[in-house]
């Protein structure tokens, strides 16, 4: 989580010392991780991977503060594009034998 958190707020452009916003982007991180699995990605077990990590960046971009609203629509249609993305693959999908 502290890799994804550093991540996350060095592409929300906060200075990594920062920890004002700490909550509120781990909670949108958890809540981006939540989604990708309520759609069938297995986000748990390939946080490591930078496609997914990317999804999950991009999630909390599109729902994080008071930004430029061009910037977050475009988050959220790159989330979406990377969500297709990952449904696609079977590396990421969820299989019946996995539920």
């Amino acid at each position: 989580m502290e890799n994804l958190l550093r991540l996350t707020k060095q592409c929300l452009s906060i200075v990594e010392t920062s920890t004002i916003k700490d909550d509120e982007i781990k909670m949108l991180i958890n809540a981006g991780i939540a989604d990708l699995n309520r759609q069938g990605i297995k986000a748990d077990a390939n946080i490591s991977e930078s496609l997914v990590q990317s999804a999950i960046v991009m999630y909390v971009k599109s729902n994080f503060g008071n930004v430029d609203i061009k910037e977050k629509e475009l988050a959220q249609r790159t989330y979406s594009l990377l969500c297709v993305n990952l449904s696609l693959s079977e590396k990421y999908k969820v299989v019946e034998n996995d539920a």
